[in-house]
């Protein structure tokens, strides 16, 4: 593999990492499947007894009576800031800060409200069997921050050497707001839920799941010619021609990448009803490796600099200076400030984690239903992942420290108003769960920065056959800070592969959900 494909490639795959973490980081798994399960903090593999199963539990898609469709949506709103700390502040290297930062400026998170609809279809045909569908979009989320500027000094015009005249410089960036990430995954599941016995139910679904996602990145590279400019080899050739600004000493490379990918995956669950009052049950979710395919468009934004290029022009004219004529070239190059573009097409195998858990119900009147769950999720899948450049075959690894995670909450259910064709419910939870991304990998894209705390509570109307219900969930993430001596570089290219500051994050979410049974 070429310097230069090692380089891009190696670019590539901290992109492709922030976007696999926008399908599957627990900072986009805010439980929006169904409104009444989500007033009651997701807490409802042990109750598990309308349409909302199919995600929590099929198992208990047995409690179910002839035919039933159900569907909810979810309006999630997250709104925070990122406060990027000065880049770099490493004392490897001679210290070269970038001012392209807006460093120790605190910036906004764009305000957006994305949607995640959730349907189901289900019939129990005899006494014992229930069989149906549900499709649902357990992830849907994006982040879009502005955080960079291209520095004044950074480059002062773009030469052309056919007219030998310098124009005004291209912008290095295509998007004000350069830092961006949008993804939309579905889930299709067909399900089938027997009651073995009076008191235990199992289920299995299998999962298609189709997933779409866009990313945009700024990754600053050093400068190859920092180390060349300060060689003593070099200083006769190199020093009359002043020393490298502190801009110029990195590179500014801007990565956008469209993909898309598919995976399979089971739901497995069972449901034990001890008595009228306590209920239990577990459940595991499974999936197949995500096939990810993607388009990376990347362009390289050199410096300018007008006085080094005229005077590198001139020596390479000079036949004394023939035998550095490959120096002198890639030092003019670099000074032309030029913007280089390059498309690849990479694919890449994404381990899913697989979730497992368990919940109870007790119901101490009729009332009144209490729940609580625990789940665990084996983030610790994510040690090694493998990038593929399509046309070639050259691959790169990327190692990763994600951890697991465990999800602990509590539900409740109360039957405030009860009339003889309708019923007013009150449902209110709690739950928390920690961040599996560690801080050197941390960057803005990904919403999850730290340990979520999840407030819920909500309302349900039943008119006979038809329920209403609403989920009001207040989501907090405790501000998250990453010193800037705790930038982690990439030690071969020399640049930052997580992005120090401080972090806030909060959302609101509003899910809306009704069925009816026939």
């Amino acid at each position: 593999m070429t310097r230069k494909s090692s380089v891009i490639i190696t670019l590539f795959v901290f992109t492709l990492i922030a976007a696999t973490s926008l399908f599957a980081s627990n900072g986009t798994q805010i439980g929006t499947v169904g409104a009444r399960s989500t007033a009651m903090g997701s807490c409802f593999r042990g109750l598990a007894d309308d349409w909302s199963a199919v995600y929590y539990n099929p198992a208990g898609l047995t409690q179910l009576e002839g035919l039933t469709i159900g569907v909810s949506n979810g309006f999630i709103m997250p709104r925070g800031s990122y406060t990027p700390f000065t880049y770099p502040n490493d004392l490897t290297i001679p210290s070269l800060p970038f001012n392209g930062m807006y460093s120790w400026q605190e910036r906004d998170l764009t305000a957006k409200t994305f949607l995640v609809p959730s349907l189901s279809i289900f019939y129990k045909f005899a006494d014992r069997y229930t069989v149906g569908v549900g499709v649902y979009a357990p992830f849907g989320l994006g982040a879009e921050f502005d955080i960079f500027r291209e520095p004044a000094g950074y480059r002062n015009g773009t030469f052309n050497s056919d007219s030998l005249r310098f124009y005004p410089a291209v912008k290095a960036i295509s998007k004000d707001k350069e830092t961006y990430s949008d993804h939309q995954v579905i889930n299709i599941q067909p399900t089938f839920a027997m009651q073995v016995t009076e008191k235990l139910s199992v289920g299995l679904g299998v999962s298609y799941i189709s997933g779409s996602m866009a990313i945009d990145q700024l990754k600053l590279p050093l400068n190859p010619l920092v180390s060349v400019w300060a060689d003593p080899n070099y200083a006769a050739l190199t020093g009359g021609l002043g020393a490298l600004n502190e801009d110029q000493s990195h590179l500014i490379v801007e990565n956008n990448l469209d993909g898309d990918g598919s995976a399979y995956g089971v739901n497995f669950g069972i449901h034990y009803q001890f008595s009228d009052k306590l209920s239990a049950g577990i459940s595991a979710r499974y999936c197949t490796d995500l096939k990810l395919e993607g388009t990376m468009e990347q362009t390289q934004a050199l410096p300018g600099d007008s006085l080094k290029f005229q005077a590198l022009s001139a020596m390479l004219q000079n036949p004394a200076y023939a035998p550095y004529a490959a120096l002198l070239q890639q030092a003019q190059a670099l000074f032309s400030g030029q913007n280089i573009t390059e498309e690849y097409d990479v694919k890449a195998d994404l381990p899913l984690p697989m979730t497992i858990g368990g919940g109870i119900a007790y119901k101490p009147s009729p009332k009144l239903t209490l729940t609580a769950d625990v789940s665990f999720t084996n983030w610790a899948s994510w040690d090694e992942i493998i990038v593929e450049k399509t046309a070639t075959g050259e691959q790169d690894t990327m190692k990763e420290d994600w951890k697991n995670t465990i999800e602990m909450g509590l539900g409740v259910e109360y039957l405030a108003m009860e009339g003889e064709s309708s019923n007013l419910y009150i449902r209110g939870g709690f739950y928390t769960v920690g961040s599996p991304s560690p801080d050197a990998t941390m960057n803005p894209t990904i919403l999850d920065p730290n340990t979520r705390y999840v407030i819920t509570g909500g309302l349900g109307l039943g008119l006979g056959k038809v329920n209403l219900d609403l989920a009001v969930e207040y989501v907090l993430f405790p501000e998250k800070v990453i010193q800037d001596d705790e930038y982690v570089f990439n030690k071969t290219h020399y640049y930052a592969e997580n992005y120090a500051g401080i972090y806030n994050l909060k959302s609101w979410v509003i899910t809306l959900g009704a069925s009816i049974g026939l």
